[in-house]
């Protein structure tokens, strides 16, 4: 929705942007105030306004998303400037502890020294806004000690306008313990200049094969027109504009497109990243045909050989199209030849240049029961069988059929819904056929052993008993905190009394809670806190029976406070 003030909601401003559950979860009630972009369109500024805390990899996955998704084909930076207007429960010392995996998570990506010394770091509060960071003192701490104090003004002034009076500081550790430190950040820097040396050798390398690969070429050429001198000349006119390429430049029978090859295939799960050209041998699973411009036509087809699965793209001319889609096709098994490839378009390993296709045998080897005696499956569940079955019931009765067992019996989890999907594959099985189903089903009963009451005395639900209810930070009885307690009491089957409050956490309540219970942080900022609302909770108890819904879980957090 537009607001008032001109802003709007985040799915509203890039309507067309597909996410998970969670991070739609977190960014529907996200505005966006402004989009803004810099003079060479590099750089796509999306500043917005939040309401609750979204942690940084969430941030960081919703930027690449956009980027992928609306501006695939174009070189643009997505950077959202995150704005926050939070409520009064988040201090100094609550935001810290809530957000300090981000705050690792940001100094990781530009210096993983600071980032460790970050995490080895002991963070105290001495005042009620102040934060002090003590980092271990060592060679390289000077430097990253600026680097983290940066942050931290950013985060506190900047994103989420808290007061805050920062301070990092260097404290001394055992000698011990200071070398071992300095050891680690002196090797990791060791590392990176290996990693980067490795690359830049790695890089000039490939660019000499280029350059020989390219001389080679050349000389070739030039041997071959000195062999083809004394032979005769085409004449540009010999060359026709609208020359269109054959499909297949060969008379293997085999041969689907492109020219003839025999190179042996490599397994799929061999080709882990770019590796020049490369044969590979397959089954299509999936194939999708897509007309462009120029008369022309992309193919897009995913080959799997049973130890990976890679996706092949190639290009063809409207024309010829016909012809190629009558021998590729889902379920086709097909041998090709061309290069591994970053596609540039989804980031993912693909295959293209095709320089040839040919059709080929099934090599799959399917499965048999060579047992002379056949067995019968009498515990057999289908994907009607929620969260322990996938395979279809017509699928299962017809291997059983084809192994030569004489029955197979279907036992879902106490359902009955994949019975006539078998039933109809026995009726259109000859009349003669012995095959049969065996119809099941795995039934439950109740435990009758488990204790119903706990810690029950002589009482009787005849007397008067309370029903009662908790909503809490978490799932924690040691960790989290009772946010509201509501109960009713029953006396002679009837409710004579009431019993609601709300409990201020003196934390800020996590964002799902909110979602899940519809509780916000000022709901509960006035409310008095557990120290005062349990006392007033128990007096209305008395002596009455406590009734729960997973009642070990309300008990636990009464017992914890």
């Amino acid at each position: 929705m537009e607001r008032v003030d001109g802003t709007k909601s985040f799915f509203v401003a890039f309507p067309t942007l597909k996410v998970d559950e969670d991070l739609q979860m977190l960014f529907e009630t996200v505005e966006v105030l402004k989009i803004t972009t810099n003079s060479k369109r590099e750089v796509l500024r999306v500043h917005i306004l939040s309401r609750h805390l979204i942690q940084k990899k969430h941030i960081w996955k919703m930027e690449q998303l956009i980027r992928k998704q609306l501006f695939a084909k174009a070189d643009i930076e997505i950077i959202l400037i995150e704005n926050y207007s939070l409520s009064e429960q988040y201090t100094a010392k609550t935001l810290m502890k809530e957000y300090k995996d981000s705050v690792y998570d940001e100094l990781a990506k530009d210096s993983v020294l600071a980032a460790n010394m970050f995490e080895k770091s002991i963070i105290s509060y001495p005042k009620e806004n102040t934060v002090f960071i003590q980092v271990p003192d060592s060679i390289v701490s000077k430097g990253k000690q600026e680097k983290i104090l940066s942050l931290m003004h950013e985060i506190y002034d900047e994103r989420f306008r808290i007061p805050a009076d920062i301070k990092v500081s260097c404290v001394p550790s055992s000698k011990e313990e200071e070398e071992s430190f300095d050891d680690q950040l002196i090797q990791s820097q060791i590392n990176a200049i290996f990693d980067r040396h490795h690359s830049l050798v790695a890089e000039k390398k490939e660019k000499a094969d280029e350059k020989a690969d390219g001389n080679q070429k050349n000389k070739d050429e030039s041997a071959k027109d000195r062999g083809n001198s004394g032979k005769k000349e085409f004449k540009k006119k010999d060359f026709r504009k609208d020359y269109v390429r054959p499909l297949k430049q060969g008379d293997d029978p085999n041969l689907i497109y492109g020219r003839s090859f025999d190179d042996p295939p490599i397994t799929l799960d061999q080709v882990v990243t770019e590796m020049g050209e490369i044969t590979i041998r397959g089954k299509i699973i999936s194939f999708e045909a897509r007309e462009i411009r120029n008369e022309k036509s992309i193919l897009m087809f995913a080959v799997t050989d049973f130890t990976d699965t890679i996706m092949v793209k190639m290009f063809t001319r409207n024309e010829q199209l016909a012809e190629l889609l009558a021998e590729l096709k889902k379920g086709a098994f097909v041998k090709i030849k061309g290069v591994t490839t970053i596609d540039k378009y989804d980031g993912e390993l693909t295959i293209g240049s095709v320089t040839g296709i040919k059709k080929t045998i099934d090599f799959t080897v399917s499965r048999k029961d060579l047992s002379p005696k056949k067995r019968v499956e009498l515990h057999c569940h289908t994907k009607m069988s929620d969260m322990d079955g996938v395979s279809e019931v017509t699928d299962i009765v017809k291997r059983a059929h084809d192994w030569g067992h004489p029955a197979i019996a279907i036992t879902d989890h106490g359902v009955t819904q994949a019975f006539p999907d078998a039933n109809h594959f026995i009726e259109r099985l000859p009349k003669d056929d012995p095959f049969k189903v065996i119809y099941g089903v795995e039934g439950y009963v109740v435990d009758d052993l488990t204790d119903i009451a706990v810690n029950g005395g002589d009482e009787s639900l005849d007397e008067t008993y309370i029903v009662f209810d908790l909503e809490t930070t978490g799932f924690s009885s040691l960790n989290d905190r009772i946010i509201e307690i509501g109960a009713v009491k029953v006396e002679n089957g009837k409710i004579v009394d009431k019993f609601s409050s709300f409990v201020n956490p003196k934390r800020p309540i996590p964002f799902q809670i909110t979602k899940l219970t519809s509780i916000t942080d000022e709901m509960v900022m006035e409310s008095p806190e557990i120290e005062t609302v349990l006392p007033r909770f128990l007096e209305f108890v008395g002596d009455g029976i406590l009734v729960a819904h997973n009642a070990s879980f309300d008990v636990g957090f009464i017992e914890q406070n």
